[in-house]
C-alpha cells in the first residue's frame, strides 16, 4: 500500500480489515481479542470481512474449550446474517478454503435445496476425483454431501469411487453403504461396489474387506457378480452362490 493511500478513507478501512482479519485466525492470541476482531468484521458487514470471519473455522486455538465456544458463537452469529450475504461469503470462502465443514453446515441451516446444490456443483467442479495433494477439502464435501437425503448423492459418490486417494474411496464406500437399503437392492450400487472390489489397481486391503462386510450385512443376491466375489473374498468371508458372509 502506497503511502498516499495509507492515510486515505479506503486505506484506513483495508487497514482496520485487514488488522481484524489477523487478530481471527491468531490461535496463539487471548480469546477476549479474537471475540472484539469477530465483532469488528460483523459490524464491517460486507462480503470481505465475512469471509475474513469464516477463517476463524479454519484454524485451532491453543485452548480447545475455547475454540469450540468461539467457534460456536461464530457460527451462530453468521446463521443471522442477511441470508443473500451470507451465501455469497459462503461461496468465495468455500472455493478457494480448505476447512469448510463449519461454513457447509451454516449453509445448509440457511440455503434452500437449489441455493444448497449450486454450492455443491461449484466445489465438486473445483475438486474432481483426481489426485489432489492433500484431500480433506474433498472429504469434508463428501461427508457432508452423503449425509443429504437427495437422489444425487449415490450418483456422485459412485464417481469418486476412483479417486486416486485411498482415503476418499475408503469414505465413499463407508458412505455408499451406510445409505444403501437392504429391503431394496440397488443394481447400480452392486455393479459398482463387485467392480471396485475386483479391480487389479484396487490395492488397499482394507477398502475390500470393508466392501465385503457391507455388503453380507445387507445381505444381498449377488449371483449376478459371482467370479467378481468369488476372486476376491480373502479368508474373512465365503460365498454361498448368492450372498457374501461373514466367517
Amino acid at each position: 500500500m502506497a503511502l498516499k493511500d495509507l492515510f486515505s478513507s479506503s486505506g484506513r478501512s483495508k487497514n482496520r480489515l485487514d488488522r481484524h482479519m489477523r487478530a481471527v485466525i491468531n490461535q496463539y492470541g487471548q480469546s477476549a481479542e479474537r471475540y472484539h476482531a469477530m465483532q469488528e468484521l460483523l459490524e464491517i458487514g460486507t462480503i470481505p470481512a465475512i469471509v475474513g470471519l469464516m477463517r476463524r473455522f479454519t484454524i485451532n486455538s491453543s485452548k480447545s474449550i475455547e475454540d469450540e465456544e468461539e467457534k460456536n458463537w461464530l457460527s451462530k452469529r453468521l446463521s443471522d446474517l442477511d441470508k443473500g450475504l451470507l451465501l455469497s461469503a459462503a461461496r468465495e470462502f468455500c472455493v478457494n478454503n480448505d476447512n469448510i465443514a463449519w461454513v457447509l453446515r451454516i449453509v445448509e441451516d440457511r440455503a434452500n435445496g437449489r441455493e444448497e446444490w449450486e454450492l455443491f456443483d461449484a466445489l465438486l467442479e473445483k475438486h474432481p476425483p483426481v489426485y489432489e495433494r492433500d484431500p480433506a477439502k474433498k472429504l469434508q464435501l463428501l461427508t457432508h454431501i452423503a449425509e443429504i437425503e437427495d437422489p444425487r448423492v449415490t450418483e456422485i459418490l459412485l464417481r469418486y469411487l476412483a479417486d486416486p486417494d485411498e482415503t476418499v474411496r475408503f469414505q465413499v464406500v463407508d458412505s455408499l453403504l451406510d445409505i444403501a437399503d437392504d429391503k431394496h437392492p440397488n443394481e447400480a450400487l452392486q455393479d459398482a461396489l463387485t467392480a471396485r472390489l475386483a479391480d487389479p489397481s484396487e490395492d488397499s486391503l482394507r477398502l475390500r474387506t470393508k466392501i465385503l462386510t457391507g455388503l453380507a450385512r445387507l445381505k444381498w443376491d449377488l449371483s449376478a457378480y459371482k467370479e467378481r466375489i468369488v476372486a476376491n473374498l480373502g479368508n474373512e468371508h465365503s460365498f454361498d452362490g448368492a450372498r457374501i458372509k461373514e466367517r
